[in-house]
């Protein structure tokens, strides 16, 4: 579909951007665009550049087999040199010679407010004229998740502190039944008190059991995360790479993995909701006394693949942390370590 064909430049408001990307947000009367996001490429060099169609094929044909419910709707749209000049980038280049965007749904459609928890966490809700509250998401960048078995801190957090952010929580919590809670609680920790008593006391959203129940399932996708993020040949742990050429297509898989992004979204049931009474939502239903029932989806966003020349990156990454991971931090508590190794080559000092 040739984008210019039914909608025009000036019917695009910028919406946010990324290293790689940037989004805009339809605005006009279009029925089929309303509450559509279109993402196109920003400029890059060109050996570091990997275009929308390879970015399109790489999804289909890498990703959507792996996490068939979890990965959100994308559709291939052709585009102009006309409009893409004509779009408000606000300033940021764009890769001009690209002919090819993505149109996505916007997931934050509404009247959602948004509250910044950590540099990877971010808190939405909607709220009515009422204060009336029947959904909430959490957008959260989970990186790397794997069982440490050695180092004091995951690469996660390690890369957390050497770049001096505030402890939030450490994702490899949210693996394990032994200690999901205490990830919970330091997730829930920055939520202002007054936004999650509003949530779950006065519009009866019980957030955190809600939370709970889903990390307990062993379909939940920070599952599912960790086991495609799993290294299985020593040839592909970071450490071992010298030039682009030995960076495998599993490697680019994996490092596209780690660093997704999530949308995990909590709401309110509604019986005259066709999409909550649809059937591949019938899973997701959860129902808890007293509470009633709600309805729990996730989308994987940010599935870029990532360019082989990125290995020079990864390895000043590594050797960044090479003194944090085993350090002893006061204001930031040690990460769970798994006594015994699983299958595969895990990368606990990378």
């Amino acid at each position: 579909m040739e984008i210019s064909k039914i909608t025009s430049p000036n019917e695009w408001s910028y919406f946010a951007k990324g290293s790689a990307n940037i989004l805009f947000k339809y605005i006009g009367s279009n029925d089929y665009l309303r509450h559509k996001l279109l993402r196109l490429r920003l400029s890059k060099l060109d050996e570091e550049y990997i275009s929308t169609c390879e970015l399109y094929d790489f999804i289909e044909l890498k990703c959507k087999h792996l996490f068939p419910k979890h990965i959100i709707d994308i559709q291939l749209v052709v585009l102009t040199s006309d409009f893409v000049n004509r779009l408000d980038s606000k300033g940021h280049k764009l890769m001009v010679k690209e002919r090819y965007g993505l149109l996505l749904p916007n997931i934050l459609n509404g009247n959602y407010k948004q509250i910044n928890l950590s540099k990877n966490c971010q808190l939405y809700h909607d709220e009515d004229d009422s204060g009336s509250i029947s959904s909430v998401i959490f957008e959260i960048k989970p990186k790397w998740l794997y069982d440490n078995i050695s180092s004091n801190y995951c690469r996660t957090c390690s890369l957390n502190q050497f770049k001096q952010f505030k402890r939030h929580f450490c994702p490899l919590d949210l693996l394990y039944t032994e200690t999901i809670d205490e990830g919970l609680k330091d997730l829930f920790s920055s939520i202002p008190k007054q936004t999650l008593d509003k949530i779950e006391n006065v519009n009866k959203i019980p957030l955190f059991k809600l939370f709970q129940i889903y990390l307990n399932n062993e379909n939940n996708v920070f599952l599912k995360l960790k086991q495609y993020q799993k290294i299985n040949n020593k040839n592909d742990l970071i450490k071992n790479l010298t030039n682009s050429n030995d960076v495998s297509t599993n490697l680019s898989l994996v490092m596209t993995l780690r660093d997704v992004g999530l949308f995990i979204k909590f709401e309110k049931y509604d019986k005259f909701n066709n999409c909550h009474n649809s059937h591949n939502n019938i899973n997701n239903l959860i129902e808890i006394d007293r509470f009633g029932k709600f309805l729990i989806t996730c989308n994987i966003y940010d599935l870029d693949l990532k360019s082989k020349m990125k290995y020079k990156h990864w390895l000043k990454i590594e050797n960044d942390l090479k003194d944090i991971y085993n350090s002893n931090n006061p204001n930031w508590r040690h990460c769970i370590r798994i006594k015994s190794e699983m299958n595969g080559v895990i990368e606990s000092n990378i």
